[in-house]
Order: structure tokens, then C-alpha cells, then sequence
């Protein structure tokens, strides 16, 4: 045998790399750990929030104006009146407070 020829690791030796590379390894699989379960909660946050748009765009879809400016649709007097019809029901809403309990604006002098 020559002496500069490495010897093969024996039971031992190689008992105790393993042990070696999986106390080296065992800090690195607790971080991969807890990437993988921050990663699984912002997911879940995510689909929650994409639920929360979705339900905001359907309710603000519900309140908008169910009015449209159709040029050759309408004659101008019917769009006037359709317009000043928007306004009246604002104008009621503003004085009774949305809910219809309280005068929350006191109506214009000259108004009926």
C-alpha cells in the first residue's frame, strides 16, 4: 500500500459524516419548513382577498346607475325628465338621511 493512497472510510467514519451533514442540513430544512408554510398562509390570505374584491365589485355592480345616456335612444325631454327623476330621489334621500328617520338637509327656500 502506498502511503500517500487515502484509506476508505470505515463504519464509523462514515456513521459519523452522516451525522455531520445531517446537523448541517437540520438548519436548512427548518428554514425550507417555514418558507413552505409562510408561502401556504399568504396563498390562503391571497384567495381570501380575491374572494373580498370579487364581493366589493358585485356590490359596487349593484349600486350603480341603472341609467345610461343613449344619444339616439331618447329624445331630449325624456332625458331631462329621466334626469331630473335622479335628482328628485337624491334630493329626497339627502333630506330624510338616506334611511327615510331625520331631515338630515333642510329643503332650499323655494322648493315644494
Amino acid at each position: 500500500m502506498e502511503p500517500d493512497a487515502p484509506t476508505p472510510p470505515d463504519d464509523a467514519g462514515r456513521a459519523s459524516a452522516a451525522r455531520q451533514e445531517a446537523r448541517a442540513l437540520g438548519p436548512l430544512r427548518d428554514r425550507v419548513e417555514t418558507a413552505a408554510r409562510e408561502i401556504e398562509r399568504l396563498r390562503s390570505e391571497n384567495a381570501a382577498l380575491a374572494q373580498r374584491v370579487l364581493e366589493l365589485q358585485d356590490a359596487r355592480d349593484d349600486r350603480a346607475p341603472s341609467f345610461s345616456f343613449g344619444g339616439d335612444e331618447e329624445d331630449a325631454e325624456a332625458l331631462r325628465s329621466r334626469v331630473q327623476g335622479f335628482i328628485d330621489t337624491i334630493d329626497a334621500a339627502l333630506r330624510t338621511g338616506g334611511d327615510g328617520t331625520a331631515d338630515a338637509v333642510p329643503e332650499t327656500p323655494g322648493e315644494e
